[in-house]
């Protein structure tokens, strides 16, 4: 009996063993997997620092298009090698362009882009001459506000909307406009329907908006910060609008509602037209680059 005893508790002993020892495994298993987990968020993280600096340089200084290697660097714990390269692409009409940098390190890649957006020199000049400028008439001129040369004619040259689509949100729902507001990147509307600003918006924050089809901003809307419209087709802005830091570029027409404020310069291709007196200023910056914030890929 003493021995069935003894065999009962050595079985007894030898079955806990094996569950502690499942354990100890399980846990060994688990822990194995969190270091994994915060090892690759670590590198990550370092990548993206390594990405956000060389970005915060290259912005700078705007090298010429091409790809290149920045650096390598060492990341710990390790260490190990991280390689750093930088590639701007200029699309073909000059306007565009894009800084896009990318850290290796073994089986981990971050990649982080920014974006540029200039009117072209001669628009430039054109634009400091003359504030509001068509290709074909401006009408309504007398509504502007006295004393002040605003208006001319001259050739239009600006990208086409599509020029933007390879780089930008596609998307731009009313409601995250109106909660979230604008998150100074490049917004590329591919529906021919265009955009339609409901009344009385107040959008906060700057971007570039380029739509295939007519932009609609109706009565009482606000652009608290700089905005730049490109439409294909017409930009329709309501009463009672204010855009004091605006660009708008429109191929087909702009036309303006009664008591709005503006600021900056208009530009289409077709005609562009007052319907009641505005307030129109000088808002200098307008001609300066946009540059979007920098945006993972």
């Amino acid at each position: 009996m003493n021995s069935r005893c003894c065999g009962s508790v050595s079985l007894s002993v030898l079955a806990a063993a094996v569950i502690l020892l499942l354990i100890a495994q399980l846990f060994y298993l688990a822990a194995g997997r969190e270091y994994g987990r915060q090892l690759h968020y670590l590198r990550s993280e370092q990548l993206k620092l390594l990405c956000v600096s060389a970005l915060a340089k290259l912005s700078a200084s705007q090298p010429a298009a091409g790809q290149r290697q920045l650096m390598n660097a060492e990341l710990y714990p390790g260490p190990v090698q991280a390689l750093v390269t930088a590639k701007m692409e200029q699309m073909a009409d000059g306007c565009v362009k894009y800084l896009q940098v990318t850290a290796v390190c073994g089986d981990e890649t971050q990649c982080l882009r920014r974006s540029f957006f200039a009117l072209p020199p001669e628009m430039q000049q054109l634009g400091r001459q003359y504030r509001i400028i068509s290709s074909r008439a401006v009408k309504g001129s007398a509504f502007l506000p006295a004393g002040t040369l605003y208006t001319g004619t001259g050739k239009i040259n600006f990208p086409k909307a599509g020029a933007f689509a390879r780089q930008a949100i596609n998307e731009l729902p009313m409601d995250t406009l109106r909660f979230n507001g604008l998150c100074r990147r490049f917004y590329y509307l591919s529906d021919y329907h265009g955009l339609t600003f409901e009344s009385g918006m107040k959008i906060f924050g700057e971007a570039l908006l380029a739509a295939e089809g007519n932009i609609i901003i109706n009565n009482g809307c606000q652009f608290t910060d700089r905005i730049i419209l490109l439409s294909e087709e017409q930009i329709i802005i309501g009463d009672n609008v204010r855009m004091p830091q605006a660009l708008l570029l429109a191929r087909k027409g702009i036309r303006i509602g009664n008591n709005c404020f503006l600021g900056g310069a208009l530009f289409s291709e077709g005609e562009i037209e007052f319907t009641a007196p505005v307030d129109f200023v000088q808002y200098e910056n307008f001609v300066a680059q946009f540059s979007s914030v920098y945006y993972i890929i």
